[in-house]
């Protein structure tokens, strides 16, 4: 039986899949014939180790490099006859920075800093293209990194001699499909249903540089900018749930457009194909909350829901179902909420249920009886609930924050308490947003802990309680540091 990553790597694969109101594209096989070059196989050498701790290679294991300029990967490869040849260089780096490399054909720079940019995580791999000209017989490719940072991870070559532009689905991009429009930003739209969608999307171009960033739906940021090289292409794959409506769920802020919207943008937005299909059965993370936590429609308000699936790679995806001003007795009885969101549930989802803010006058038992029931319902759905507390509010008395904003309500319940104290007696993982937030704010200090809220003379609004899209980020960042230290499941898809 398939593995979720088997499965949604299979479908990634698959051109030929239909998706009702959205064209798939199918690239055309040339008549030459793809070699692989496994980096872990000899003749190919490794200026540093093979490894194989981080999941997705192709297979035996990977080279990672030496840190260091010029700690390089080469590979010998052989070609029937002369000719132009495609190569497609699969990697991983799981930084946030570009680790350039030049390409030496035959112990001669054919290209010089080809990025290679982050992928998110160690785990999840990119293709970079390129083209050369191999000599008949043995030749030799060798990727030389620039700077101290060293290679990114190398998991193999594959190499297309005499090959058309548009070689294989795995070498080469499709092009551009025609529900993307305009130039900077490039923006996209596909009629889907709602559901879980495979995206994969070639960015960067064969004739020029470009610098690219990649949003879906309602603001939500799927991949920073990122610089190609002229003659650079990176292959990304990403999992995207698509709702309707596409921000919160009862359309606060405006419903946006059903089906999926896509958008390319950065300084110069380069895109050389875009593929959209069914993403099968990923690992959902379902997300239930207030407004730090929702997909805001309108900036600069942002929610860390909203941050949080730059941070999961494929085959994982999160759906937020956070919504503006609900408290945990609203959000359970609202029909446009938990009524909606439960049905969707499968056996292993995690639903993440941040509550708090909102719950100004809920009495301790009430609260306690609202997240039972939340709790009680997802385990029947075969689904794992999992408690987040709220994050504090930006209220200092001296240089510590006060008792609202750490939560203690208008009649004197410790909220965050109350889920602690829950999630030990239901044997519920709790991530303790609260205390986490709390160290963070204090650390800033009352003067520079304003940058992770709503600023007036950045943000034009000032508010102590929403965040900015940088403190949005930085919330998302504790979440994840949460999942991992609860080892829940979603921690082999984090980038």
């Amino acid at each position: 039986m398939l593995s979720r990553r088997q499965r949604a790597a299979l479908l990634s694969a698959c051109a030929a899949m239909a998706v009702t109101g959205a064209a798939v594209l199918t690239a055309a096989m040339a008549s030459a014939a793809v070699t692989r070059y496994e980096a872990e196989t000899t003749p190919a050498t490794c200026d540093g180790v093979i490894e194989s701790n981080h999941t997705g290679y192709s297979g035996s294991g990977f080279c990672n490099g030496n840190s260091r300029a010029g700690a390089a990967a080469q590979f010998t490869v052989t070609a029937s006859a002369a000719g132009t040849a495609t190569i497609a260089v699969r990697y991983a780096n799981g930084t946030t920075a570009n680790r350039p490399a030049d390409v030496l054909l035959n112990g001669t720079v054919a290209q010089s800093g080809v990025a290679f940019n982050g992928t998110g995580a160690w785990t999840t791999w990119a293709t970079t293209t390129l083209t050369a000209s191999l000599n008949a017989g043995s030749n030799t490719i060798r990727l030389s990194p620039t700077t101290a940072s060293g290679l990114a991870n190398i998991d193999y070559l594959d190499v297309e001699v005499g090959a058309s532009p548009s070689p294989s689905a795995t070498a080469s991009p499709p092009g551009r499909p025609a529900q993307c429009t305009g130039s900077s930003p490039i923006t996209c739209h596909f009629g889907v249903s709602p559901g879980n969608y495979t995206v994969t999307a070639w960015i960067g171009d064969r004739a020029s540089a470009g610098n690219t960033s990649m949003s879906v739906e309602a603001r939500r940021r799927i991949l920073p900018a990122v610089t190609t090289a002229a003659g650079t292409i990176t292959q990304y794959v990403f999992t995207i749930n698509v709702r309707q409506p596409e921000g919160q769920p009862t359309g606060q802020g405006g419903t946006g457009t059903s089906g999926l919207s896509i958008t390319f943008a950065g300084s110069a937005p380069k895109l050389s194909g875009l593929t959209v299909q069914p993403a099968g059965n990923p690992l959902v993370a379902y997300l239930a909350g207030d407004s730090t936590v929702c997909d805001q429609m309108i900036a600069p308000y942002t929610g860390w829901g909203q941050i949080l699936p730059t941070r999961v790679s494929t085959g994982a995806v999160v759906a937020n179902y956070g919504d503006s001003g609900e408290s945990s007795g609203s959000f359970l009885n609202n029909s446009a909420l938990f009524p909606t969101m439960l049905p969707l549930i499968k056996n292993n989802d995690l639903v993440l249920i941040q509550f708090g803010h909102n719950d100004k006058s809920t009495t301790a038992s009430a609260f306690r009886g609202n997240l039972t029931t939340m709790i009680n319902q997802v385990r029947a759905r075969g689904g794992v609930p999992v408690l987040v507390t709220p994050p504090v509010r930006r209220r200092f008395d001296g240089n510590q924050l006060d008792a609202t904003a750490r939560h203690i309500n208008g009649v004197g319940v410790n909220l965050p308490a109350e889920m602690r104290s829950l999630g030990s007696s239901l044997g519920v993982p709790v991530i303790d947003l609260t205390a986490k937030s709390e160290a963070l704010v204090e650390s800033m200090g009352p003067t520079n802990s304003a940058q992770l809220y709503l600023r007036q003379s950045v943000d034009g609004v000032t508010d102590n309680t929403h965040f900015s899209e940088y403190g949005a980020g930085r919330m998302a960042d504790l979440v994840v540091e949460g999942i991992r230290e609860r080892n829940l499941s979603l921690v082999s898809y984090l980038r």
